[in-house]
């Protein structure tokens, strides 16, 4: 690392982690606008096999739709990489969501988010988010364990 490599501070560096928390709440709380506000106004949405979301609106209206089709969604996030870049920072991390219905544990999707983060007036936003799933789609929703009362 030389003097000239960006870095970013503690403070910094703890808002980033914390949009990863955020975000994860806000989606599967079904928080729509809240989500959208974590990104930038032209933020982008990308993941394979998808046409990319973009906006504000945009990014609130696939929060909706996929709180109606995934009630129970809980997105785990984990071994978050943070890095400094000369506009911002770029992040990876894992990314692990289920679907807990009453009698069943779903994998709904895992793979890894790759960000782009910006600076803005109101603190650290989402530019980017490409998620790329390790799993096939044969097995989105395949029941994980049951239990039975």
């Amino acid at each position: 690392m030389t003097s000239t490599t960006p870095r970013l501070t503690c403070e910094q560096r703890q808002e980033i982690t914390d949009l990863y928390a955020r975000y994860s709440h806000a989606f599967d709380e079904g928080r729509a606008d809240e989500l959208a506000a974590l990104f930038t106004e032209d933020g982008v949405f990308e993941r394979e096999g998808a046409a990319p979301v973009a906006g504000r609106d945009g990014l609130a209206a696939l929060v909706r739709a996929t709180a109606g089709r995934a009630p129970g969604m809980r997105h785990l996030v984990s071994n978050i990489l943070i890095v400094a870049t000369g506009t911002g920072a770029v992040g990876q991390a894992y990314a692990l969501a289920l679907v807990v219905g009453d009698t069943d544990l779903r994998l709904a999707t895992f793979g890894r988010y790759d960000d782009e983060f910006a600076p803005t007036p109101e603190g650290w936003r989402l530019r980017v988010r490409r998620f790329t799933p390790f799993v096939p789609a044969v097995l989105a929703n395949a029941v994980l364990a049951v239990t039975v009362s």
